[in-house]
């Protein structure tokens, strides 16, 4: 009764039907080698083992001596990069050290060429051949997978510097795919079958994977929808009281956004989360130059009267009301008493409206005013709008300052700014 052969893959057919004159060259180095040792062989091995562990230890010191040399030319390629003003790009590419790695792709190639080559399945039997085989092409996949990663993450880097764009969450979901087919792979050389059946068992549990995944997935969806729309960037001010994240933007990942808040704490948030929620991005402040400043004091609203003539004259020497007098009175507003309708707020407020316009710490480019708000049960609202400077310290500088001389201007025209009962209680107003 016929026995079948043992079955066999592609790589080990191929290794197998070496052609006659593969074997024959084989043959003839391992005589050579064999005439060079003594009968007796050496340290008690017999000579035609001597000679086979003389030919592999020739092939990996010649290997590896290529490598070497390899290695040493592609420095000195990025030697000239840096001269040739791509610095920056040489910088990248030996920041991930990507000519050592690869450099590091020539064992293995050359080892799965020649092993088969020199020590054909005749020689050394089928199951060492095997095991020689499978370990040869492990060596293969871990090295090609620390290249791919290295190519992936030099890429990243390379846009980033170019467009200032952070990808991290592409080249995430890269190193994991290239992770996954350097797997399957593997795998697929270990158990002697097709990668591709591998993969259609893999489809098969899909609903399982996505499950497994499911954080991955939505991660990558939103990675591009950020990306695409430029709505985050490293380095980004986002405030997301939801997540309790109020501060910088650190990475962005995958899965994960990392933002390192104003209390130097860490603040994780889902990445999906920036694209399904709402969150405010300080950004557009920056790049416009300017951050507003929108605050208001309350005025007691029994302190607001009508100006008579003798403060109208004391008002009107002030340069920053003296023309805004002059002309309400020009005009003859309110019938035979000109100045009834300018009341002392009226004139506060003109008076504010004058300092924001002459303080040289203010944008007077952008939207600047002082309005009246809805009344309240607490008094008047008087709100000051205008933008100055984004650095956060100069910016609370100028906030204070400016609402330091708000308060204090307020009762040289007969105002009240409205605070809580405190042991002032309800002393009389003193006017300068």
């Amino acid at each position: 009764m016929l026995r079948a052969p043992p079955r066999r893959n592609a790589r080990s057919r191929i290794a197998a039907n070496l052609s006659p004159g593969a074997l024959s060259k084989h043959k003839a180095m391992q005589k050579i080698i064999a005439k060079l040792i003594p009968q007796e062989g050496v340290l008690g091995i017999e000579n035609n083992s001597a000679a086979s562990a003389i030919l592999i230890c020739a092939v990996v010191i010649a290997t590896y001596a290529i490598t070497y040399a390899v290695g040493a030319l592609m420095r000195r390629f990025s030697a000239n990069l840096k001269i040739q003003k791509f610095e920056r790009e040489a910088q990248i590419l030996s920041k991930h050290r990507m000519f050592k790695k690869l450099a590091d792709l020539i064992p293995p190639v050359v080892f799965l060429i020649l092993i088969p080559m020199l020590f054909p399945r005749e020689d050394i039997g089928d199951a060492l051949f095997v095991a020689v085989e499978k370990i040869l092409f492990l060596y293969f996949y871990i090295v090609l997978w620390i290249f791919l990663s290295g190519a992936v993450d030099t890429f990243n880097d390379l846009i980033s510097a170019r467009s200032h764009k952070y990808m991290r969450g592409f080249v995430q979901m890269m190193k994991l795919t290239v992770a996954m087919v350097v797997v399957i792979m593997a795998v697929s050389t270990f158990i002697d079958k097709s990668p591709f059946r591998i993969l259609a068992g893999l489809g098969a549990s899909a609903a399982v994977m996505m499950l497994v995944f499911k954080d991955a997935i939505l991660g990558f969806v939103a990675s591009v929808q950020l990306s695409a729309n430029d709505m985050l960037q490293c380095g980004d001010w986002i405030s997301m009281p939801k997540y309790g994240a109020d501060g910088v933007v650190t990475e962005i990942g995958l899965t994960v956004v990392k933002v390192k808040n104003w209390d130097n704490t860490i603040a994780n948030l889902p990445t999906y989360a920036l694209v399904s929620d709402s969150y405010i991005n300080w950004r557009g402040m920056y790049e416009s130059g300017g951050r507003r400043v929108m605050r208001h004091i309350l005025l007691d609203v029994h302190s607001i009267r009508f100006c008579d003539g003798g403060e109208l004259e004391k008002f009107s020497k002030m340069p920053a009301l003296k023309d805004y007098i002059c002309e309400s009175l020009a005009r003859g507003d309110g019938g035979g008493e000109p100045y009834s309708l300018l009341t002392n707020a009226g004139l506060f407020r003109k008076y504010l409206e004058w300092y924001i316009e002459n303080n040289p710490r203010t944008i007077k480019s952008m939207t600047h005013f002082v309005r009246q708000l809805q009344p309240t049960e607490n008094g008047l609202p008087l709100e000051l709008y205008f933008f100055t400077t984004t650095e956060w310290i100069e910016y609370e500088k100028v906030q204070s300052d400016t609402f330091d001389f708000v308060i204090a201007s307020a009762p040289q025209f007969g105002l009240r700014v409205f605070q809580a009962e405190s042991d002032i209680g309800g002393a009389p107003l003193q006017e300068s």
